[in-house]
């Protein structure tokens, strides 16, 4: 396992990379641990929390982060790579933290003409004992691959 202090507020880089924001906060000093890529959700699998069915128009799942793929429950955040596979149109999804406000900002954007695509993102958690993770799709049906590759805490 590899850990990588951070010299920035952590919450002001997720803040900044989630929200746009301006402001920093006073919490320091979160630490990086890398974890052997993992699949996490596959909306492609049976109906589950982290699988099935596809996101629809207009839909938002929610999806249990911590205490999978070696996310402890203590952890700030996840580092992850998403992807979408078979869109039936152009569309973007939006991921940021369960139980908190959807930004106005996407993650990935793609088309009916991507059969897959991927991107990398650093994704704040929602508070401990709540779902972790939502997800928005903007537009059609996707289905949605999360592959954790590390966290913050």
């Amino acid at each position: 396992m590899i850990s990588a202090k951070l010299n920035v507020p952590a919450l002001f880089v997720f803040a900044t990379l989630l929200f746009g924001a301006t402001t920093a906060s006073a919490q320091t000093g979160l630490s990086f641990f890398a974890v052997n890529p993992c699949r996490v959700v596959d909306t492609r699998n049976p109906v589950a929390t982290n699988g099935g069915p596809v996101m629809t128009q207009g839909g938002q799942r929610n999806f249990a982060i911590r205490n999978n793929c070696g996310v402890p429950a203590d952890a700030a955040a996840v580092s992850l790579n998403v992807t979408i596979v078979n869109a039936t149109t152009s569309s973007f999804l939006t991921l940021w933290p369960a139980g908190t406000t959807r930004p106005t900002v996407s993650t990935i954007n793609f088309s009916q003409t991507d059969p897959s695509l991927a991107n990398g993102a650093i994704v704040a958690l929602g508070p401990a004992g709540s779902p972790d993770l939502s997800v928005f799709n903007c537009c059609g049906n996707v289905h949605v691959i999360l592959d954790i590759t590390g966290y913050f805490k």
